[in-house]
């Protein structure tokens, strides 16, 4: 805390009892300490504040922030005179504070009353009018009027969603889209009886009954419906919910409240949907957090690991009555100046930084006898003789301890009878730390005699700062051992109000401070406003949220999902401190707004992020933060594009729901947008009907886990699991909407995968082997015209990059290391050594590739080419038998006659060359999907393969998925490399190995072992 921070420290400020400094109570390193910290690096000593101008500063909240700062260097801060005021001379602290100021003459300001500092929630006084005033503007913003002359068109309220007994499903959703004026749901079945599945879609929406089968269409339809049905209302009920606009002791007290009705408590995974029935709002973010901190409210762990909430019983407290403190330490004294309009410039040394609302000083002129004081108590302390141990401490009462850096007073704040320990505080230096009681001793009456010199104050302007996540590395670094001129802009009159202690009053349980000041740093020659300083370096030391970290990659990340855009990318927010701050600080800034705040024209020009209500739910308010799109074009303008920085959202906005937000909450202006875009790893194109089943299986603030897969730029891919109600286990959504369109895709071939040729060749599904096994081939061709699905890596070297021809494709690089596992897809299947195979993570690619190769084709305007364009190596497009067309290259020709290999497939073939149509860019991208392959565990050399053998590895193996092994690379005939791969398949619970199934059926021989 503050350990080490005074050694070497010099004398520079002249003690009115010209006593000589002895210790201040941090052992005898510090004997030539007298408060002022180390990082002055021999500075001058401290002078008077040129011009006093804190009070006279414009507030220009926007001045800090768009000014870029290249270094780390502390800003001069401008010098400001007084109207009429003339320049001080005086070059001391104590001449400087006899100073005056003239009064304003532009600005009288009535005699009697006080003078109150620009408004601030710590000191603020306002009269009874204009309390009155305040809460008619707050009950116009809350009640969500429009200023008259101003009309806005709203759109048609949505009609949720009414179940009615005398309904079916179907029915139920019939009358549903038709009161909203959607189109009739659409049903999709899938397969065949007995094993059908359905969709539905709804308004965009689709909703799956996957993976539940049935045996008729009938059942299959009512049951979906019935899904959707519930998928709707849970969506419903969250889209209502706005986010928590309680301050954290009204969420407690409220939670406390309902959980007294639930004697049995409240289990923790179900607390988000009964919380938000209740009271209409999303938890806070950090509510496990206040839950712990709370005395009201206990956590009994179950589990699984799950958690029960439960409300304390009222009466289970401790009935023993609080004993009163009989130990008491004198009031400090302040500084304040006897004439009602005196600067209170105050010399102070700052011992620690609690937040931006409480930052601890001690007054310089006080050292002395404080340093006096601490060598008494160590010179009595070394004699065990006055060591008297604490056997029970009392709150309030003040006791030694001895820490490393030498002995110390505290007040107890808090006793735990359980551990034996106490919270207690540093009345000489501000920080709060924990003792058992056998650390405690008593304290002499004769050291009771000095107050306490720690004095609390609030940063003028930062009291926004107060939760930032970022603020204490900054105020431990700029703040804490500095020594300091602090301008306080309390009056002693509203100190009384406050509370009148200096080191603040204590209200439910969180300490206030009763001084609000400006700190200087008046060492350089230039005054340096240091609020100023603090806010912009805490800005800037604030991280933008990032999943792209090398660390977080195939991590498990909490997250909340908040929109999905019509890209497919998923809007994510992390679930951290940062996220908790910023949803405090929203609910903060609506209490506090009024119909004054909302924004002109002028501010939208400047400022970089607005407040914005949104009632496009039902009209339940919902607040965000906001980016406008474009810049306004004229001051004619009503609506505008928002973008929501910390939702994903974007969306049309009347200016009279927009509010100024900068001037409101610098500390939320300035923080990072939260919501990250990421990319679903290995699944097909979100679009059309996937859209809408990925966006009616993830409703916004769904609550999920995240895992960062790889980087693909600026968006990560990541596999995310949610839980489909609070009882069901995690389920990936990857592998749910990748198994949903290989199971359309196998009943609906035409519409979902271009590489089907013939009917006797099937998709790859996550079919058991036995499923596999009974699917026969009607074909005796062993050569396989399956289509791709992945790309190939060809080991051949290029001759270099400056020979590359830009006609030829590039190999698939990606290859897996020896050892490890890589996901396949067999294309073609020859016989065990001679097969080709497709890495899956590049099915949807291909599929894509497939189809747009087809569009591109068949248009008349495909350009031919002639023999003599033709060379070795370069890529065309030619069709198969089947007249599907694929990506070749140009392996022999022979005059008209072309040799070409299928270089999505891994087979050859001859073609004429009239055939040839010629590639685009676009279709040239995708490296070669094709991968020679040998399969691992048989006896592969000197092998003459039968018909039959060929035939049965091609029933177990073609167009079948894969867990390959890579155990090895071989060198082929025509000097290419294939892979040798051991072929697992994984989708039922025992693994099953396509060797061991070839071996034990006698269709190959195990590979023998070389000794």
């Amino acid at each position: 805390m503050r350990a080490a921070k005074l050694d070497q420290e010099k004398i520079l400020v002249t003690i009115a009892n010209n006593k000589a400094p002895a210790m201040n109570g941090h052992g005898p390193n510090y004997v030539k300490s007298n408060g002022q910290g180390k990082y002055n690096d021999g500075k001058p000593p401290l002078r008077a504040i040129l011009g006093n101008s804190a009070s006279q500063r414009q507030q220009d909240t926007s001045g800090v922030f768009h000014t870029p700062e290249s270094s780390f260097k502390r800003p001069h801060h401008p010098r400001v005179m007084h109207p009429g005021q003339p320049r001080s001379t005086g070059v001391s602290v104590n001449h400087r504070l006899k100073v005056t100021p003239q009064s304003d003459a532009r600005t009288p300001t009535p005699s009697g009353a006080p003078i109150t500092p620009p408004a601030s929630p710590e000191n603020a006084q306002t009269t009874s009018a204009a309390k009155a005033t305040y809460k008619e503007e707050s009950l116009r913003v809350h009640g969500g009027q429009v200023p008259t002359g101003k009309v806005v068109t709203k759109p048609k309220a949505k009609v949720p969603l009414k179940l009615d007994p005398s309904f079916d499903p179907v029915s139920t959703l019939n009358f549903y889209c038709e009161a909203n004026d959607f189109e009739k749901p659409a049903y999709n079945i899938f397969n065949k009886p007995p094993h059908l599945h359905c969709s539905v879609r709804i308004a965009g929406d689709v909703y799956s009954s996957y993976p539940q089968e049935f045996t008729d269409k009938e059942t299959a339809c009512q049951r979906t419906a019935q899904i959707a049905i519930q998928r709707i209302q849970h969506a419903e009920s969250h889209q209502k919910r706005s986010a928590c606009t309680f301050s954290d002791a009204e969420f407690i007290d409220g939670l406390y409240m309902e959980l007294r009705k639930y004697p049995h408590g409240i289990l923790g995974h179900k607390l988000e949907d009964w919380y938000g029935s209740t009271f209409r709002q999303h938890l806070p973010s950090h509510w496990y957090d206040l839950i712990i901190e709370s005395n009201k409210i206990r956590v009994e762990h179950g589990i699984d690991p799950r958690i029960i909430l439960f409300a304390n019983d009222p009466g289970s407290g401790s009935s023993e009555p609080v004993r009163v403190s009989t130990t008491t330490l004198p009031q400090l004294v302040l500084p304040w100046q006897s004439s009602e309009g005196g600067s209170h410039d105050w010399n102070m040394f700052i011992s620690y930084c609690d937040s931006t609302k409480r930052v601890w000083a001690r007054m310089i002129d006080q050292i002395a006898n404080f340093e006096e004081l601490t060598k008494h108590i160590g010179r009595q302390m070394e004699s065990p003789v006055f060591r008297q141990k604490v056997f029970k401490p009392h709150v309030q009462e003040v006791y030694l301890v001895e820490i490393p850096d030498g002995w110390n007073r505290v007040r107890v704040i808090s006793v735990d009878e359980e551990t034996c320990s106490c919270r207690c505080h540093f009345v000489d230096f501000g920080d709060v730390a924990m003792f058992h009681f056998e650390d405690l001793f008593q304290c002499p009456p004769q050291f009771l005699v000095l107050p306490a010199q720690a004095v609390c104050l609030s940063m003028y302007a930062l009291d926004k700062f107060e939760d930032h996540p970022h603020a204490q590395q900054v105020l431990t670094k700029e703040l804490d051992g500095q020594t300091v001129v602090a301008h306080v802009l309390t009056t002693e009159k509203q100190f009384v109000e406050l509370g009148g202690a200096a080191q603040g009053v204590v209200e439910n349980g969180k300490r206030r401070a009763c001084l609000v000041a400006t700190l200087y740093d008046t060492s350089t020659a230039e005054d340096i406003h240091l609020n100023d300083l603090v806010a912009s370096r805490i800005t800037k030391c604030t991280p933008a949220p990032s999943l792209s970290d090398e660390n977080k990659i195939g991590k498990t990340t909490p997250i909340l999902v908040s929109h999905i855009n019509d890209d497919g990318d998923l809007m994510v927010l992390l679930r951290n401190d940062d996220l908790k701050f910023v949803e405090r600080s929203i609910a903060q800034t609506v209490a506090d707004l009024s119909a004054q705040d909302r924004v002109s024209y002028s501010d939208l020009l400047h400022d970089r992020h607005i407040f914005v209500c949104d009632e496009s739910v039902d009209g339940v308010k919902q607040w965000f933060r906001g980016r406008l799109v474009t810049r306004p074009l004229n001051p004619e303008e009503e609506t505008f594009d928002v973008y929501y920085v910390d939702d994903g959202r974007q969306r049309k906005t009347h200016i009279s729901n927009i509010y100024r937000l900068e001037a409101n909450n610098r500390a939320l202006a300035t923080f990072p947008p939260q919501a990250i875009p990421v990319r679903l790893h290995d699944v097909p194109e979100i679009a059309g009907q996937m859209l809408g089943r990925l966006r009616g299986l993830i409703p916004s603030r769904t609550e999920a886990l995240l895992k960062v897969v790889a980087k693909d730029g600026a968006k990560p891919l990541v596999n995310v699991f949610i839980r489909e109600d609070p009882e069901s286990m995690y389920m990936c959504v990857n592998i749910g909407l990748r198994l949903e369109f290989e199971m359309a895709s196998s009943i609906h071939p035409e519409k979902y995968d271009y590489t089907l040729e013939s009917s006797n060749v099937q998709l790859p599904r996550r079919g058991s082997f036995s499923s596999v096994l009974s699917s026969q081939s009607s074909s005796s061709d062993l050569v396989a015209t399956t289509p791709p699905v992945t790309p190939q890596k060809t080991p051949s070297a290029r001759s270099g990059a400056s020979t590359f021809s830009s006609l030829m494709l590039k190999d698939y690089e990606a290859i897996p290391a020896v050892g490890a596992y890589f996901e396949v897809r067999v294309a073609i299947s020859i016989n065990p050594g001679h097969f080709a195979v497709q890495p899956y993570k590049c099915y949807n690619q291909l599929q894509t590739l497939m189809k747009n190769l087809q569009d591109h084709c068949q248009e008349p305007a495909a350009k031919g080419v002639q023999p003599s364009q033709l060379a070795i190596g370069e890529a065309y497009a030619a069709p198969d038998s089947e007249g599907v067309y694929h990506r070749v290259s140009i392996h022999k020709i022979y005059d008209e006659i072309i040799h070409v290999r299928f270089v999505d497939l891994g087979d050859d073939g001859v073609i004429a060359c009239d055939q040839l149509k010629t590639l685009n860019p676009e279709l040239r991208k995708l490296p070669k999907m094709a991968l020679p392959a040998q399969l691992y565990g048989i006896q592969l050399t000197d092998v003459v393969w039968s018909k039959e053998n060929c035939v049965r590895f091609r029933q177990l193996s073609l167009g079948q998925k894969f867990i390959g092994i890579v155990r090895r690379m071989t060198k082929q005939k025509d000097g290419t490399r294939a892979l040798c791969l051991e072929l697992v398949d994984t989708s039922t619970p025992k693994d099953i190995k396509l060797h061991e199934i070839l071996i034990n059926e006698k269709h190959a021989q195990p590979e023998t072992k070389e000794v």
